[in-house]
């Protein structure tokens, strides 16, 4: 019985298998954005993927500054949490709804990734200690996306306003990406 506050089993396994997703892409990222993996943080991360994807880069292995096993790793679970959610909720999925899907949610996972990147980094930089750690780990994550608006949009007053601007423009991109694969 979820009534209109939804399914506790549904939000938990949707939780679980979204902050695995969630680490294993920004363990892609911080590859691709080359980050610094003397950082604390970073660190941590390494060590959380690491038991996982270092047998999977003996079949899939890096290209460049992409870990694809990582992201491999990253998308399947986003894949076993569709399919768990859709079994859970006693719905009949198919290949090409189970492909859909997981496309969507990997494509939130992301965009979810760096929406609160950018906006705990731009909390951090309110609260000035920009020296710790977990603001650089947060930096190596975001000033890739964040400087091509920084560019457009300098700042204003003293005030950098790009970080509100790929906020809204992740929240669109949701928006957009939705309605066309799931409307």
């Amino acid at each position: 019985m979820s009534g209109s506050f939804g399914d506790p089993s549904v939000f938990l396994v949707r939780v679980l298998f979204e902050l695995v997703a969630f680490v294993a892409f920004a363990r892609y990222f911080l590859q691709l954005f080359r980050a610094d993996f003397f950082n604390p943080v970073t660190q941590a991360v390494v060590k959380i993927t690491d038991p996982v994807l270092n047998p999977l880069r003996t079949v899939i292995k890096p290209v460049g500054r992409h870990d694809l096993a990582a992201l491999v790793f990253a998308i399947l679970m986003v894949a076993l949490m569709v399919w768990a959610i859709t079994a859970l909720q006693g719905v009949g999925l198919g290949i090409s709804g189970l492909l859909m899907g997981t496309l969507y949610f990997a494509f939130l996972t992301v965009t979810n990734l760096f929406f609160w990147t950018v906006l705990l980094r731009a909390v951090a930089s309110w609260l000035g200690n920009e020296r710790s750690p977990g603001v650089s780990f947060l930096a190596d994550l975001t000033d890739p996306v964040v400087a091509p608006v920084r560019r457009v949009l300098p700042p204003l007053g003293g005030i950098d306003l790009s970080p509100l601007a790929v906020l809204l423009i992740i929240q669109v991109a949701q928006m957009v990406v939705g309605n066309l694969l799931m409307g």
